[in-house]
């Protein structure tokens, strides 16, 4: 199998909650006027952007340049949304006129004049009708793959998104087009509305589109993986037991005389063999190993594979897995509650609780119910340092700079206003950063503000400026990033199941009467 087959998308527009093509609405059925208005709202802000950049100076500064990729990237997005648009319109009008002729063909057959079209004889020869939306949709495929100068599978992938913004997410296509989110946010809202219900996806869509509009493509694309296994119909448990039955083994050959092994497997299995090889390459770094890191973690897993697993003394290891498990949701909804795991993201409780059966320890997590994000740890056994590790890493989940997703685990706490210049160490001082961009904050000048809702305004050496929310954070409902409004809560009522299951009640005593 080649790696373009291997790595294809799954995405199937069939599984989007929309109706079949030939009976969905465009602009162009609704008359002249709407068609001219949608043309209008496609293609004015593109022209008035494109026409902006032509009469531009000549760059001349690092910061009116990036200024000026800003305003190009905003013309990505925008022109994405018109062709998204007429990829979709163009098909359905294929797809309407295909119906049509089939509807008149009996009225043809009773005149008796016209001999069957070559067209027809070969269907019958090939055993296919033309009308079959699946012909119609390759033959249109091809034709759009030569008009865009790109691949069939390419276009296939373009084809499904298209239908999505313009059938599903009309707020998402409205906002793509003007240039407010990036391509790749909408592609995730679109690709993560599979399976779920017409109003789950609206729901989707209206509330990653806050997210999408101040975050990066990563977050969002977090974000919306989450929310469609909270939305999805059919429990995780039972998805993720139909998905474990196909764990497979692929490989490819590539030049140069290497290959590629790709596994497919359960998450928990997966981060564990990852953890446990990352364990092993950093314990067994010698200064006169001249291998990269990455050599090393492959050597260990072809020692183990080929020669048995390296000579170890005392018991095998056990590797670290970071699992946050919900007790009110368990309370709520058992069979709905989702459990994360940290490096992956959501996996069924079930999953969760076999994973946590060997744990030697265990550390509470209060999370606000509404935006998700973790707010606080038990303190009992640990220290305060350790206790507010323990909190950021369920709260950020990864570094906190803008697109990066290198786990919690290769993080390290930093102050955002400096501990040399007054800044505590405290959760509202304090998030995760790698080390690379831990360097871009103390040594190029990149700044970090922490705002009331959890969030952090990151501004570059150039004045570009990004807010990066916490990993933890599901819903923006309540945030306000222009006015620094922290979410308000309502009031929750704990009563004593709930704090029992949280720990946070003291078994009664037994009567020594």
């Amino acid at each position: 199998m080649s790696k373009r087959e291997a790595f294809h998308s799954q995405d199937d527009p069939r599984r989007l909650p929309i109706s079949p093509p030939g009976t969905r609405r465009i602009p162009g059925f609704d008359g002249l006027w709407a068609a001219n208005l949608d043309k209008d709202n496609l293609f004015t802000q593109i022209a008035a952007t494109a026409t902006h950049l032509y009469e531009q100076p000549p760059v001349s500064s690092s910061a009116q340049g990036l200024e000026r990729l800003k305003a190009i990237a905003r013309l990505h997005s925008m022109l994405d949304a018109a062709e998204a648009a007429v990829l979709a319109d163009s098909y359905e009008y294929l797809v309407a006129e295909t119906v049509s002729q089939g509807s008149q063909e009996p009225l043809l057959d009773d005149l008796g004049e016209f001999e069957e079209p070559v067209e027809d004889q070969s269907a019958y020869f090939y055993g296919v009708n033309r009308s079959d939306e699946s012909l119609i949709r390759s033959s249109f495929v091809a034709e759009a793959a030569v008009a865009l100068r790109s691949s069939e599978r390419k276009v296939q992938d373009k084809l499904f998104f298209a239908e999505g913004l313009r059938h599903l997410c009309p707020d998402i296509l409205d906002a793509l087009s003007v240039g407010e989110i990036t391509t790749r946010s909408a592609q995730e809202i679109v690709k993560h509305s599979q399976d779920l219900a017409p109003e789950d996806a609206q729901l989707m869509q209206q509330t990653l589109l806050p997210i999408a509009r101040q975050a990066t493509d990563s977050a969002v694309a977090q974000r919306a993986r989450k929310m469609h296994e909270r939305l999805h119909p059919k429990p995780i448990e039972e998805r993720h037991k139909k998905s474990a039955e196909d764990r497979k083994v692929i490989y490819w050959h590539e030049a140069n005389g290497m290959s590629v092994i790709q596994l497919h497997l359960p998450a928990e299995k997966a981060l564990a063999i990852i953890n446990t090889v990352n364990w092993h390459a950093v314990r067994n770094a010698d200064p006169d190993d001249h291998r990269t890191e990455q050599q090393r973690r492959l050597d260990i897993i072809c020692d183990a594979l080929l020669d048995g697993w390296p000579a170890t003394e005392g018991t095998p290891l056990k590797a670290r897995v970071a699992v946050t498990i919900p007790a009110l949701e368990m309370l709520a909804d058992p069979k709905r509650a989702l459990a994360d795991l940290e490096g992956y993201g959501p996996i069924p409780v079930g999953t969760a609780l076999l994973i946590a059966k060997d744990a030697p320890s265990f550390i509470k997590v209060l999370t606000d119910p509404w935006s998700g994000a973790a707010i606080d740890v038990g303190r009992e056994k640990y220290r305060p340092s350790k206790a507010l590790r323990d909190l950021l890493r369920s709260r950020d989940v990864v570094c906190r700079f803008p697109g990066c997703n290198r786990p919690a685990e290769s993080a390290e706490i930093d102050h955002i206003d400096a501990w040399a210049k007054g800044g505590h160490t405290t959760r509202s001082n304090t998030h995760l950063l790698c080390k690379r961009h831990q360097m871009f904050k103390h040594v190029l000048g990149w700044q970090a503000t922490y705002l009331p809702d959890g969030s952090v305004n990151w501004r570059s050496p150039n004045g570009m400026i990004c807010v990066e929310l916490p990993g933890s954070v599901t819903s923006v409902q309540n945030f306000d990033f222009e006015k620094e409004q922290t979410p308000m809560l309502p009031t929750i009522e704990l009563n004593d199941r709930v704090r029992r299951v949280l720990g946070w009640l003291e078994p009664p005593e037994e009567s020594t009467a």
